[in-house]
C-alpha cells in the first residue's frame, strides 16, 4: 500500500513537471504581438495574410494588421488598421493575353508592373501620411513582423524601426527575386520562373529562355529595388540599411505552393509551401443558387479579383456566351452586371452575380468544369475540389499555373486570342471526356495528402520563430556569400588558373626536354663525323 502511495506520488510529479515544460515551452510563442503590414489593394494577396492572422489569433496573439481593405469578419485579436493612399493595382489592357507577343516584350510586360510597385512606395512612405508615421515611430513591442515578399521591398524598412524578426510570405510561388535573397536554390534549367508558361520538361531553347528570364527578372527587380531604397532613406532615415540585407535576413518565408500541383523543388528548412491556407469550412449553397442549378449538372465561370471582364473585347465574350447557350447547362458567372459590356448577349441558361461562394461552388458534386483565367487561389481551390479547368491565362504567373494543371491532365488552355474559334470544342471535350475528372480527383487527393493544414503548418512555423528567438538555425549561410561566392566562380577560377600554370610547366618541360634532346642529338651525330 505505502509502495503504491509512493508510486502515484511519483507520478504526479512526473505529470506535473512535464506540464511545466511544456507550458514553459509554449509559452514564448503565447501571446505575441505581430505587426502584419499589407497595405496595397490586392484582395488575392490580402486573402492569405487575413487566413494567417486569423490562425495566429485563434491561438492567442493579437496581430496588427494594416491594409488597404477594411474587412469587418475578422475575428477577435485582429486590430485591422486601414492605410490612407493605398491605392488599387491597375492592370493596363494592353497586358492581357500576352501569351503571344514575343519573349522579351512579354518579359518586359511583367516587370513594368514593378513601377506599379514603386508608385505605391511613394504613396503609402510619404511624410504626410499619419498612419504609417505613427507606426515608424511607435513604442509599441512587436515581437514580429508578418510581410509580403512582392512587389514592395520598402516596406520592409519597418523590421529595421522596429527590430524584430520577419517572416515573409507571398500569395504566388516563388519570385526571380526571392528566392535568391533567403538563398533558396533557383536553378533555371529545371525549375519554371514565375511568369513563363514552361513545365518540368523543357528543351534547350525553353532553358535558354528560362535562364534568360531569371537574369532579366533580377536585373529590372535590382533598378526598382535602388527607387525603393531611395524611398525607404527617405521616410525611415539615412540609417536604414540596404533592404537587399534586411530581406536577407528573414527568419521564415512562406510559399503559396505545393509539390502535387507545383514542380517538385529543393528548398531550404526556413521556406515552407502553405498552398491552399485559404482553403476554409465548405458551406452548403444557399437557396438561390440551388433554385437555379436544381438536379442539373452545371458550369462555373469567373476570372477572379484583378481581372474584370470589360477587360476582354466584347466579341470574346460574345463567343464564350455563345458556347454556353449550345450547351444548354447552367452557368454560374461571377461577373457585376454594371461591368458586362453593352450590347453582351447573354444566354438565358447563363446567371450573373457580382460575388458568389466560390469554393461552395466548385466542390458542388454536379460541377462539370470551372472556366478560370488561372489565378492561383482559384486554381488550388478547383485542385482541392476535383474539378476539370478550361484555363485562359491572361497575366503573370497564369500561364505557369495554366501548364501546371495542363501537364497534370486536369485542364485544358487556349490563347485568349483562339478562344472564337476553339472555346466550343474545347468545353465539349472537358465534358465528354472522363479523364479530365479522373485526374482531377487524383491531383486533389495528393494536394489534400499532408500531415497538417497548411494554416496550422503556417502558424506552427510562425510559433517556431516565435519560441527561437528569430530561429537562426533555419538559415542558410548561402545567404551570406558574394555572387561569385554562390556560383563557385572564385573556386573555379583557382582551378582553371592552376589548370593553366600546370598545363603551361608541362608545355615548357616538354619543349625544353624536346630541345635538350635535338642538342644532344646534334652533338651525338657530330661525334660521328
Amino acid at each position: 500500500m505505502i509502495n503504491e502511495m509512493k508510486i502515484e506520488k511519483n507520478m504526479r510529479k512526473f505529470l506535473l513537471c512535464n506540464i511545466l515544460q511544456i507550458i514553459c515551452y509554449i509559452g514564448n510563442a503565447e501571446n505575441a504581438n505581430i505587426l502584419a503590414i499589407f497595405p496595397v489593394r490586392l484582395k488575392s494577396h490580402l486573402t492569405m495574410a487575413m487566413k494567417i492572422a486569423e490562425g495566429l489569433s485563434a491561438n492567442g496573439h493579437t496581430v496588427d494588421l494594416y491594409n488597404g481593405f477594411r474587412d469587418g469578419k475578422l475575428g477577435e485579436g485582429i486590430n485591422q488598421i486601414l492605410v490612407p493612399d493605398a491605392k488599387d493595382m491597375i492592370l493596363p489592357s494592353e497586358f492581357i493575353g500576352s501569351q503571344k507577343i514575343s519573349i522579351v516584350e512579354r518579359i518586359t510586360a511583367m516587370f513594368e508592373y514593378i513601377n506599379a510597385g514603386n508608385d505605391q512606395c511613394r504613396n503609402i512612405l510619404s511624410t504626410s501620411n499619419d498612419v504609417m508615421n505613427k507606426l515608424r515611430n511607435t513604442k509599441k513591442h512587436y515581437d514580429l513582423i508578418l510581410i509580403e515578399l512582392f512587389l514592395y521591398d520598402c516596406f520592409f524598412g519597418f523590421a529595421h524601426s522596429i527590430k524584430a524578426p520577419i517572416v515573409a510570405m507571398t500569395s504566388s510561388v516563388d519570385l526571380p527575386w526571392g528566392a535568391n535573397r533567403i538563398g533558396n536554390p533557383d536553378n533555371p534549367s529545371y525549375i519554371p520562373i514565375y511568369h513563363t508558361s514552361l513545365g518540368k520538361d523543357m528543351t534547350l531553347f525553353e532553358r535558354i529562355y528560362n535562364t534568360f528570364a531569371l537574369m532579366y527578372g533580377k536585373y529590372r527587380h535590382r533598378l526598382s529595388l535602388q527607387t525603393q531604397q531611395q524611398i525607404a532613406e527617405e521616410f525611415f532615415g539615412s540609417d536604414v540599411p540596404s533592404l537587399n540585407n534586411i530581406i536577407s535576413n528573414t527568419s521564415l518565408f512562406l510559399l503559396n505552393s505545393h509539390f502535387s500541383l507545383n514542380q517538385a523543388r529543393p528548398n531550404l528548412p526556413n521556406v515552407i509551401e502553405v498552398a491552399g491556407l485559404h482553403i476554409g469550412e465548405l458551406k452548403p449553397l444557399s437557396k438561390e443558387f440551388l433554385d437555379i442549378i436544381g438536379d442539373s449538372k452545371f458550369i462555373y465561370f469567373s476570372f477572379g479579383s484583378v481581372f474584370k471582364s470589360e477587360a476582354i473585347t466584347t466579341d470574346k465574350l460574345q463567343h464564350i456566351c455563345d458556347a454556353f447557350e449550345k450547351l444548354n447547362y447552367p452557368v454560374l458567372w461571377k461577373a457585376d452586371k454594371k461591368d458586362i459590356p453593352k450590347g453582351l448577349v447573354v444566354p438565358k441558361n447563363v446567371y450573373t452575380k457580382r460575388w458568389m461562394p466560390q469554393l461552395d461552388i466548385l466542390c458542388h458534386p454536379n460541377i462539370l468544369f470551372f472556366m478560370t483565367h488561372s489565378g492561383l487561389m482559384g486554381t488550388e481551390e478547383a485542385v482541392y475540389c476535383g474539378v476539370p479547368m478550361l484555363s485562359i491565362p491572361l497575366f503573370a504567373d497564369q500561364f505557369l499555373n495554366s501548364k501546371n494543371v495542363q501537364d497534370k491532365g486536369i485542364a485544358i488552355a487556349v490563347e485568349l486570342d483562339k478562344v472564337s474559334n476553339l472555346i466550343s470544342d474545347l468545353m465539349k471535350e472537358l465534358i465528354e471526356n472522363p479523364k479530365y475528372k479522373q485526374n482531377a480527383k487524383k491531383l486533389s487527393e495528393e494536394f489534400k495528402d499532408r500531415p497538417k493544414k497548411p494554416l496550422d503548418e503556417a502558424v506552427y512555423w510562425i510559433e517556431y520563430v516565435l519560441r527561437h528567438k528569430g530561429a537562426p538555425q533555419l538559415k542558410s549561410k548561402s545567404v551570406d556569400l558574394v555572387w561569385y561566392q554562390y556560383y563557385l566562380l572564385d573556386v573555379g577560377g583557382i582551378i582553371l588558373f592552376l589548370l593553366i600554370i600546370s598545363l603551361t610547366v608541362i608545355y615548357k618541360t616538354f619543349k625544353y626536354s624536346l630541345k635538350c634532346m635535338k642538342r644532344k642529338k646534334g652533338v651525338n651525330d657530330k661525334k660521328k663525323q
